[in-house]
C-alpha cells in the first residue's frame, strides 16, 4: 500500500521538523540539523508520490503538486542558510512551498478517485498553518518564535492526517 510507504516518510519529516521547530525556540543552530532529517523525509516523500503518480492517473496532477510544495520546501530550507537575504528568501519559498501543497491537499480531498482522500483533511489544514508559520517567520524576534510554534502543529497535523491514511480505504 502506497500511503503505508508515504507514511514512513511523513514520518521522518514530521518527527524531525517539529523537534526542529521545538529545538529553533530553545537552542537555535541545533534546529538546522534537523532539517536534514527533514529534507531526508520530503526526498523519499517525493519519490513514494511518484508511485502513486504511476498508479492513479485521475490525480496524477494533484500529487505533482505536493511534489512540487516538498522539492520548494528543500529548497527553501537551503535559501535560509544565505547570509544577508536567506532570513526573508527562505520563507518566501516556504510560503509558495506550502501554497503548492495546499493545492494539492485541496484538490486530493475532493477527488472522487483518491484511495485516501477522507484522510487529506488534515494535512489540508497543516498546509494553511504552514503558509501562516512561514508568512510569521519573516517576522524578526517573535514572529520566529510563533512561526516555530505553528510549525511544531503543521507537522504534526502533517503526520496524523498521512497516518490515517494508513488505514482501512473507506469510500
Amino acid at each position: 500500500m502506497e500511503a503505508n510507504k508515504i507514511y514512513k516518510n511523513v514520518m521522518i519529516l514530521g518527527i524531525a521538523g517539529a523537534v526542529g521547530a521545538l529545538f529553533n525556540i530553545l537552542l537555535g543552530w541545533l534546529g538546522n540539523i534537523c532539517d536534514l532529517a527533514v529534507v531526508a523525509g520530503f526526498m523519499g516523500m517525493y519519490a513514494r508520490l511518484n508511485d502513486l503518480i504511476e498508479k492513479d492517473a485521475e490525480d496524477a496532477a494533484s500529487l505533482k503538486k505536493l511534489q512540487l510544495g516538498a522539492l520548494l520546501y528543500i529548497v527553501g530550507l537551503g535559501v535560509r542558510m544565505i547570509p544577508v537575504i536567506g532570513w526573508i528568501a527562505g520563507p518566501i519559498v516556504l510560503i509558495v512551498a506550502f501554497v503548492f501543497m495546499l493545492l494539492g491537499y485541496m484538490a486530493l480531498k475532493k477527488s472522487e478517485t483518491f484511495p485516501y482522500k477522507n484522510a487529506m483533511g488534515l494535512p489540508f489544514i497543516a498546509a494553511i498553518l504552514g503558509v501562516v508559520a512561514a508568512i510569521f517567520k519573516i517576522i524578526p524576534v517573535v514572529g520566529t518564535t510563533i512561526g516555530n510554534i505553528l510549525l511544531i502543529a503543521t507537522f504534526v497535523l502533517l503526520l496524523v492526517g498521512w497516518k490515517k491514511a494508513t488505514g482501512p480505504v473507506t469510500e
